[in-house]
C-alpha cells in the first residue's frame, strides 16, 4: 500500500450516522466508548462534529465483535486493534465448536436479561447505570428484538410499577428521555433508497406520548421505510396535510393515553376524509381498544405489536 492510498483511508471523513450504520452500534454507543473509554479518538469538522477515519470504523467493528462474545469493552479498549482481533479470533473459534442454541431463543434470553439490568438500575435510580444498561442491550440485540422484547416491556413495566405505587414519578421521568435518545439514535441510523416508500408517523391531537411513535419509527425504518417523524399532538389536518404533500404510503397513529377521548373519532373521521384513498391508516397502542369502533369504521389496520406492525408494513410494500 502506498503512502497516499493509506492517508486516504485513515483521513477522518465519515460521520457518526454512517459509522452507526456500518458497526451496528447506536451513535449513543459509539460516544459512550469514546468519552469513558477511549476507544477511538475522531476528529472534528469546522463544525464541531465527528469525523472518523477507516480505522476507526474497523477498530470499533472489532470491539462490538469482542463484545459480543462477553468481553467488557472496559477490559479490552485499551488494547491494540491487532490484540482485539486476536481475542476475537479465539472466542469466535471457541464459540464455533460449541453446541449452539436456537437464535430465537438466545435473543428471548439476553432480551430478557437486559431488560431486568434497565429495571434494576432505574430502582436505584441511577441516570448513567440505566443509560449503560440500555446501550448494552442495544449493542448485543437486533434492533427489533431491542425494540419489542426491551424497550416496549422497559416502558409498559415503569409504568405498570409507578401505577402501583412500587416506583415514583421521579423513576419514570429518568427513564423517559434515556429511552427517547436511544430510539431517535436508531431512527437516525437508518437511511432508504428514495424509491422506498414513505410513512408518515406521529400521535393525533391530545395524545401527548411519544415513545411507542418513536418505535413504530424505528420499525418501519428496519422495514425499509423512508420514515417522515412528526413528534405527537397533531390535529387531523396537519397530519392529512403532511401525508399528502409526502405522497405517503401509510400514516401510522400511537395510542397510548388517554383511551376515551370522544374528540378523537371526528379527529380519526377527519384524517380518513381528508387523506387520499390509496393511503393506508395504521393504529397501534394501550389505548387503541378504547376507539376499536371508529378505526374500523374508517378501515385503519389495527397491529397490536411492533412484530404485526413489521408484517403489515411487508405486505403494504
Amino acid at each position: 500500500m502506498t503512502t497516499e492510498s493509506r492517508y486516504d483511508m485513515d483521513e477522518p471523513r465519515h460521520p457518526i450516522q454512517v459509522v452507526a450504520r456500518r458497526t451496528g452500534l447506536t451513535a449513543d454507543v459509539i460516544r459512550a466508548w469514546e468519552r469513558r473509554y477511549h476507544a477511538v479518538s475522531p476528529e472534528r469538522s469546522r463544525t464541531g462534529r465527528r469525523l472518523y477515519s477507516e480505522t476507526d470504523v474497523e477498530r470499533l467493528l472489532l470491539l462490538r465483535r469482542a463484545t459480543l462474545h462477553g468481553r467488557r469493552i472496559g477490559d479490552i479498549a485499551h488494547l491494540s486493534s491487532s490484540e482485539i482481533r486476536a481475542l476475537v479470533d479465539t472466542d469466535e473459534s471457541a464459540a464455533a465448536r460449541a453446541p449452539q442454541p436456537s437464535r430465537q431463543g438466545l435473543d428471548h434470553t439476553l432480551a430478557q436479561s437486559h431488560l431486568g439490568a434497565c429495571l434494576e438500575a432505574l430502582r436505584a435510580l441511577d441516570p448513567k447505570r440505566v443509560e449503560s444498561a440500555l446501550q448494552a442491550a442495544a449493542l448485543v440485540l437486533s434492533t427489533p428484538t431491542l425494540v419489542e422484547k426491551v424497550l416496549a416491556p422497559f416502558m409498559r413495566s415503569v409504568g405498570d410499577l409507578w401505577r402501583d405505587g412500587a416506583l415514583s414519578m421521579s423513576h419514570e421521568h429518568l427513564a423517559t428521555p434515556l429511552v427517547r435518545s436511544i430510539l431517535s439514535s436508531l431512527v437516525s441510523a437508518y437511511t432508504t433508497p428514495g424509491a422506498s416508500p414513505e410513512i408518515v408517523v406521529t400521535t393525533p391531537a391530545g395524545q401527548l406520548h411519544e415513545l411507542g411513535a418513536m418505535m413504530v419509527a424505528v420499525t418501519a425504518a428496519v422495514a425499509g421505510w423512508r420514515v417522515v417523524y412528526l413528534g405527537p399532538n397533531l390535529p387531523a389536518v396537519e397530519i392529512a396535510a403532511t401525508a399528502t404533500l409526502r405522497k405517503a404510503r401509510a400514516v401510522a397513529l400511537s395510542l397510548v393515553h388517554p383511551a376515551d377521548d370522544p374528540r378523537l373519532e371526528q379527529e380519526f373521521r377527519k384524517l380518513r376524509r381528508l387523506l387520499p384513498l390509496e393511503t393506508a391508516v395504521i393504529a397501534g397502542g394501550p389505548a387503541v381498544r378504547g376507539y376499536e369502533s371508529v378505526l374500523r369504521e374508517i378501515g385503519a389496520l389495527r397491529v397490536p405489536n411492533m412484530v404485526v406492525l413489521a408484517e403489515e408494513l411487508e405486505r403494504l410494500r
